[in-house]
């Protein structure tokens, strides 16, 4: 490819590196000076724990570019157990960030511990299953590109949010639309920047198209930079209560 290509420019830091901090630290520098307003929440009683959940999130996603990007690329880690171990790692935060705020929102008078392990049993299902398929396919296909294996993650991730946003949302939360709403706009936002990337991943895979590599830098945007503020600005939606009661409620 030309040095002016997608590609070369995906690969740059000012793409990957320093573009995905603006909104994160836009967001933590907008938390600093603007509590979150209770009456303002889809579901005032879990409002404390997504308040922390988007604060804890916004500084990891502020840390994953940098750790899975200059830091693994450094002379000390460069080629170790290590180099491979930090980016599956925050790839299995970045989706136990969506796993837990949902069932956290769903069901708030649960232990946080027993919510986590929800969250966890549930991210852990995707990766397993890639890992199968993909070292599977490894075996009928041994060129099989690497890029695969991150194809079939990102679609077994967005069928599990359409899942989870079509089948269980529905059967647990039928009688609380406020909440089940909210719950579907949450696993939507995520299954769309999953099914962002992997049809950029089939541009650049099957039709060896660099026009892949610029779709890829929206869906980074919506995970890395745009997460946290979206699913906190989308919580706090609600108007209050006695604003929305017309002047002639309490006569």
């Amino acid at each position: 490819m030309p040095e002016t290509s997608w590609h070369l420019f995906y690969g740059g830091e000012l793409q990957g590196l320093y573009g995905l901090l603006i909104a994160p630290l836009a967001f933590l520098a907008y938390r600093a000076v603007a509590p979150p307003d209770q009456a303002r929440a889809v579901v005032p009683e879990a409002t404390r724990f997504v308040s922390i959940l988007t604060l804890v999130f916004a500084v990891e996603t502020a840390i994953d570019p940098i750790a899975t990007g200059p830091l693994v690329r450094s002379e000390w880690l460069a080629g170790t157990l290590a180099a491979q171990v930090i980016p599956f790692f925050f790839v299995l935060l970045g989706d136990l960030r969506v796993l837990l705020l949902a069932i956290g929102v769903a069901r708030p008078e649960r232990a946080l511990t027993r919510n986590l392990g929800w969250a966890s049993g549930t991210a852990l299902l995707v990766p397993i299953t890639t890992g199968l398929l993909y070292g599977g396919a490894r075996l009928v296909w041994p060129d099989l590109p690497e890029l695969v294996l991150w194809m079939i993650y990102e679609l077994g991730f967005f069928l599990l949010c359409l899942f989870l946003g079509r089948v269980w949302v529905a059967r647990s939360l039928a009688s609380e639309p406020a909440r089940a709403s909210y719950l579907r706009d949450l696993l939507g936002y995520s299954a769309a920047y999953y099914a962002l990337w992997l049809s950029a991943d089939c541009l650049i895979v099957l039709g060896e198209l660099d026009l892949g590599w610029a779709i890829r830098i929206v869906p980074n945007q919506l995970y890395y930079g745009l997460w946290a503020p979206f699913v906190y600005a989308r919580f706090f939606w609600s108007r209050p209560e006695s604003a929305t009661r017309s002047p002639n409620a309490s006569r």
